[in-house]
């Protein structure tokens, strides 16, 4: 037996004790045939009823790589749970792993325990399906094992608790179950169900379900109903204030007009307009992109803080301000979007809103160069040229700074 032959039911009726066991014997190949996978399941499953054993079975699991990626963080974070009276053996490996990492590893380790304990919480919940009130607690335990950020992935049992939310007509679980759908994550893949499930979601209210039916129906234009069908659900949800339906709106909106900067350096092509560029600054539909951009930069979105970034430097929608669109670069550039971090490299370079500064210029493109922008290696060395050795040894500490701080804004 396998445990992907176990029902949910099952699980939830099952003796720990027993369960555990059971799993060790597939970890070890003890008198059954070895199944990384299900023992790590089953650990799964246990960790979340509280189960120390399970707890650091998963730790060592982890850090060994057995069914799974090797993930230090994710075993220090498993070792601290199970750690106490019940799990002596933890503390040696915590101590371990703690020696090896870096503060920002450890802080993301303790991040992920406040998510493995709300999904402990969800379970105590969605155990009990008779009080309606519980059905939210199996939706939200349903999604984070559907994405594995935090606790160990399980899609499949993480569909299960989908299904049981959307027979309980949760817009949360129909949506999460529609994409599930959509991609064949956890179950066979079927358009038809995905769409009906993001619709069934939308016609509750729920902005990213609107968002996602959307999309879904864009790389399917067989489906759509109407000609407006798709923009109608983008508004919709843009309105709610959903950030990536503002995004995609902007994006649909502004069509083929966005240009590359052009950089002599990077060789790219110039890309032509559709459209008369002498109206390119009060175009209706130029204008409402940019309004939909703004939008969910405001809301912090990298991408669109990038793309109104593009919009002000290029005079779509708006007159060309190359300080308004270094501003919006900049908030995104501190975000980690590589091209962001180019663009103004670029600014720098050719005196584009700021005085030209090639020091401030070969940071920037440095930093492009280190987050994988294909394009800033040769703007960075090119402005390397046009610096002393000395300028170039503190440029590269002022970089290395940055992305360490990046990476630690982020794990905050």
């Amino acid at each position: 037996m396998t445990f992907s032959k176990l029902s949910l039911d099952t699980l939830l009726k099952h003796e720990p004790g027993a369960l555990y066991d059971h799993a060790l014997r597939w970890r070890h190949g003890d008198g059954l045939a070895t199944d990384l996978y299900s023992a790590r399941r089953v650990f799964g499953f246990l960790a979340l009823c509280r189960h120390s054993g399970a707890r650091y079975q998963l730790g060592v699991m982890n850090l060994r790589g057995e069914a799974g990626a090797n993930d230090k963080v994710r075993a220090l974070m498993w070792f601290r749970l199970a750690d106490g009276r019940d799990e002596p053996r933890a503390a040696s490996q915590i101590t371990m792993l703690s020696e090896e990492m870096t503060a920002i590893d450890a802080r993301r380790a303790l991040q992920m325990m406040v998510e493995v304990n709300k999904a402990v919480s969800w379970l105590v919940a969605a155990r009990n399906p008779e009080d309606e009130g519980n059905v939210p607690a199996m939706a939200a335990l349903g999604a984070q094992l559907l994405a594995g950020v935090d606790v160990e992935q399980d899609s499949t049992m993480a569909v299960e608790w989908l299904q049981r939310a959307t027979h309980r007509n949760n817009s949360d679980a129909q949506c999460h179950l529609g994409l599930a759908y959509a991609t064949g994550h956890g179950i066979r893949k079927n358009i038809t169900e995905a769409l009906r499930l993001l619709q069934l979601s939308s016609e509750q209210d729920h902005h990213e379900a609107r968002y996602h039916w959307a999309k879904l129906l864009e790389q399917h234009p067989k489906l759509i109903q109407t000609k407006g069908q798709v923009r109608h659900l983008y508004e919709s949800a843009a309105k709610q204030g959903y950030a990536l339906a503002q995004l995609r709106l902007g994006y649909l909106l502004r069509g083929d007009w966005i240009a590359p900067l052009q950089n002599p350096i990077a060789h790219e092509a110039p890309t032509f307009h559709k459209k008369s560029v002498f109206k390119r600054n009060t175009d209706p539909d130029l204008i409402s992109a940019l309004t939909f951009f703004m939008m969910a930069a405001e809301q912090g979105n990298a991408d669109a803080q990038f793309e109104a970034g593009q919009m002000y430097a290029q005079g779509l929608g708006t007159a060309q301000l190359f300080e308004e669109a270094r501003r919006w670069y900049e908030l995104s550039a501190r975000q980690g979007h590589a091209k962001a971090q180019f663009n103004i490299g670029f600014l720098y370079a050719y005196g584009q809103g700021v005085d030209q500064d090639m020091l401030k210029a070969y940071e920037w493109y440095r930093i492009s160069h280190l987050r994988g922008y294909p394009l800033a290696k040769k703007s960075m060395e090119y402005t390397a040229k046009k610096l002393t050795l000395g300028e170039i040894e503190m440029a590269d500490w002022r970089v290395d700074s940055f992305i360490y701080n990046l990476a630690e804004h982020k794990d905050n």
